[in-house]
């Protein structure tokens, strides 16, 4: 049941796995009603890139047959856990989760085809499917701190976080020398110096000090009041916007050794939160500031830049040169094609990795590999919901010399359908 490309994989995945399938790609209350009625059929798939639509089919068929098996495809975690606790004979996956760990390992590293969690830690998977270790990403992690605090992407943390710099310089400035000038003590002199930097009064022990130091504490205050400005107005503009990245922390922007994610869709916000666990730092773009995944994950603080991810001017801030990859994952792939090129216009070395899977694109696989690394999105989850079907009990999904392998409890196999378009 379910209309698209991702049905019609699915439905392909199971004829390749010798299943006999009847396909509703408009289903409607009486169809779904005569086909569960007619007990010809061993179970019932609803797989849809939306939640609602398999979330009402699963209840429908739950509701004419309270012993036939379901398979749907649902994203929200939330949803799917109600959905397997109020649905018996239900078994719920998603897209996201299953093509998230092959994205990954290919975001990682070109010999990577896919990632997995083993009891202690993350793993990669090399091209004959052998458990590898990722590559280290710890060495260089405080040196890209450091980059993400002095060079912060918006403007408003640079104004706040260099502000902050000038007024404390200021104030150590004429602290010391007011000690050393003028032979205060410790104390009075930080205390005429902060009153002279909170503008509450002057240093009135300046006025009794040389000329060349009076010229020095009139450059000092010209500067303090650009500092103070700079510092207010970024202040003021973090508080009042609903901003989406930060200078420190996990919301900073990344500036080396990073993944840039344009599109935070289903698989774009997966694909960000498996990175993030591998301790790989990331950076999505996406188009909506107020789309629902974005508030997911401003609430998961991970950081977001809103714009185009084609717009070569977003991506010059995003420091491409220095990152370990970049994955164009949107839900089109018109717009993962021009995300692609985009970057690569902007630095011909980096790594892509390109999300295919929606319309007549996806049949030009081949040649979208001259852009950069394809992952055909659909099929891959079509292969796992088929061995889900098939009562195979896939555990992943990985690519060998161009097919999908399935894991299951007896190790790998590969599944008998080619990627290749």
């Amino acid at each position: 049941m379910g209309g698209g490309d991702l049905a019609k994989e699915v439905v392909q995945a199971l004829e390749a796995g010798g299943a006999s399938v009847d396909w509703l790609d408009e289903p409607d209350d009486e169809g779904v009603r005569a086909a569960v009625e007619s007990g010809r059929f061993d179970v019932a798939c609803a797989a849809s890139r939306e939640d609602a639509f398999p979330l009402r089919m699963a209840l429908l068929v739950r509701h004419l047959d309270p012993e036939l098996p379901l398979v749907v495809t649902i994203f929200d975690p939330a949803i799917a856990r109600q959905v397997e606790q109020a649905i018996p004979h239900c078994e719920v996956t998603s897209i996201a989760d299953i093509v998230a760990p092959v994205l990954a390992g290919q975001c990682l590293d070109s010999n990577i085809v896919a990632i997995r969690r083993t009891e202690s830690r993350w793993v990669g998977l090399d091209e004959s499917l052998e458990e590898v270790a990722l590559p280290k990403l710890k060495a260089r992690r405080a040196r890209a701190v450091i980059e993400a605090v002095f060079a912060p992407y918006d403007r408003s943390s640079g104004l706040l976080f260099y502000g902050a710099i000038g007024l404390a310089t200021m104030l150590l400035f004429e602290w010391i020398g007011s000690m050393i000038v003028l032979e205060q003590s410790a104390i009075d002199a930080l205390y005429g110096s902060t009153k002279s930097l909170a503008t509450v009064g002057p240093n009135s022990a300046v006025d009794d000090g040389p000329k060349w130091f009076k010229g020095a504490i009139v450059a000092s205050m010209v500067l303090t009041l650009l500092s103070a400005a700079c510092f207010t107005g970024g202040l003021i503009n973090r508080l009042v916007d609903s901003s989406l990245t930060g200078l420190i922390g996990r919301r900073a922007v990344p500036r080396r050794d990073h993944v840039v994610v344009v599109g935070l869709g289903q698989v774009g916000l997966r694909l960000c939160l498996l990175l993030r666990s591998c301790g790989v730092p990331v950076v999505a773009v996406d188009t909506e500031a107020e789309g629902e995944n974005v508030g997911f994950a401003k609430r998961a603080r991970l950081p977001v830049v809103i714009g185009r991810g084609a717009n070569p001017a977003v991506l010059r801030r995003l420091s491409l040169a220095r990152a370990r990859s970049l994955a164009a994952v949107t839900p089109l792939d018109l717009n993962n094609i021009e995300a692609a090129m985009a970057a690569r216009a902007a630095d011909d070395d980096l790594r892509v990795i390109l999300r295919a899977g929606d319309g007549e694109v996806a049949d030009e696989t081949q040649s979208l590999e001259q852009i950069g690394h394809v992952v055909d999105v659909h099929r891959l989850g079509a292969v796992f919901i088929a061995g889900l079907v098939l009562g195979r009990g896939p555990e992943a999904v990985a690519v060998r010399d161009g097919r999908p392998h399935l894991l299951q409890a007896s190790g790998w196999e590969e599944y008998p359908l080619s990627l290749a378009r």
